[in-house]
């Protein structure tokens, strides 16, 4: 990147990016073409862009080596290149390339659109490293719902590691614990201290209405022991779509990584799997399959690139701008709707635009307290560490 010290007016103007809530799609130009261009570069060779827009392929992008890609997701202002990267209107043919078409410079002070936000997510996701001894995943999980009086929210949290090996003679491991509970705002706490400041919330056989908590539980505040041991189930989620039921890694090597190809793979899947759905059904289901692909499958960085290129392609997405996910990290936020238990859900995804990765899906719904307030329930996933990693579990 030493050729952009040469330019201080497009770093000045990158600068004053980052200070707005985002450009619009159509604010393109050759600088930011030539930031895009600097970030797919190695970092060892940097080479001064051509004057002319260019086509580069996102497999080009993609580094193979095992960097600690994994860690810990940033917190903090979106870089200098992926906030060029948010401000280019990029075309996505079927052969897998991304064109930079430099358009005519309009409003610079218009968020960026949805299908914007998720192809730079594109761009940048495609220059992960693919390789390592494990791949590791650690989430949060957690719940809204109201106290079994209906008085005030509750936000409850666990914590998950898994590391998922390929190597023979080595086992799949995970390590987890319950972080406990506490009231959700501090409108919440409030009406808990006048409820008495109870330390566990025992639940009704009757929860309807309550959110996503089980029959008669017992909801504890105090955080749990650690736990941990073998992981038998692989990736395997029930209420996922390929996820299903268990993946062997061969059956993740036949996944392709063209956006067309992937495209037709998971429609195939989807219709083997759950009937030939068409329309607005068929169009929820893909976007689901797109985002087990991005949070929770140990495939290559072009096939995930490829699910953000199929999402980009997708209606039914809105720009939230930038938001602070479950806990705390600043991001990018899209949201849309899914049909639940036979009830319209909002969701949520939030991107960490920089790198590419989810930082968390939430599901939220408005429930009611007994004081005739309104109140928002839900669930929500944090990812904290997802990728490859040559670190493994503490034995």
């Amino acid at each position: 990147m030493d050729e952009l010290n040469d330019r201080p007016e497009e770093l000045a103007a990158v600068r004053d990016l980052l200070s707005m809530p985002g450009p619009s799609s159509e604010v393109v130009d050759s600088g930011r073409a030539r930031l895009l261009a600097a970030l797919a570069a190695p970092p060892q060779a940097p080479q001064r862009a051509p004057e002319a827009p260019q086509r580069v392929p996102v497999r080009a992008a993609s580094r193979r080596g095992r960097s600690p890609w994994w860690a810990p997701v940033r917190n903090g202002l979106i870089g200098a290149a992926s906030a060029a990267a948010l401000a280019l209107a990029v075309a996505v043919p079927s052969n897998s390339l991304i064109d930079l078409s430099p358009d005519p410079a309009v409003s610079a002070s218009a968020p960026p659109t949805a299908r914007q936000i998720l192809l730079a997510a594109a761009v940048a996701m495609a220059t992960a490293p693919s390789d390592g001894a494990y791949w590791r995943t650690r989430v949060v999980t957690g719940q809204l719902i109201l106290s079994p009086d209906r008085q005030y929210v509750i936000k409850r949290q666990s914590a998950r590691e898994t590391w998922l090996t390929r190597k023979d003679g080595q086992r799949d491991r995970w390590t987890g614990r319950y972080l406990g509970a506490r009231p959700a705002t501090p409108q919440d706490e409030a009406a808990w201290r006048t409820a008495g400041s109870p330390g566990h919330w025992q639940y009704p056989a009757d929860v309807t209405g309550l959110g996503r908590v089980s029959p008669e539980a017992l909801v504890e505040s105090a955080p749990g022991p650690p736990q941990g041991g073998p992981h038998r189930v692989g990736w395997r989620n029930a209420d996922g779509i390929l996820t299903k039921q268990l993946v062997s890694w061969q059956a993740l090597s036949t996944i392709p990584s063209d956006p067309t190809a992937l495209r037709a793979f998971l429609v195939t899947h989807i219709a083997r799997e759950n009937g030939a759905y068409v329309g607005r059904k068929m169009e929820a289901e893909l976007r689901e399959s797109c985002l087990e692909i991005i949070t929770g499958l140990p495939v290559s960085p072009e096939v995930r690139s490829s699910a953000y290129q199929i999402l980009a392609s997708m209606p039914g997405m809105k720009p939230e701008g930038a938001v602070t996910d479950p806990l705390g990290r600043a991001g990018q936020a899209l949201s849309y709707q899914v049909m639940r238990d036979d009830r319209l859900s909002d969701e949520r995804l939030v991107i960490d635009a920089e790198s590419g990765l989810p930082l968390a899906t939430e599901t939220r719904t408005v429930s009611r307290v007994a004081d005739g307030r309104d109140v928002e329930i839900g669930s929500f996933i944090a990812y904290q560490r997802i990728g490859w990693t040559d670190e493994g579990p503490a034995q």
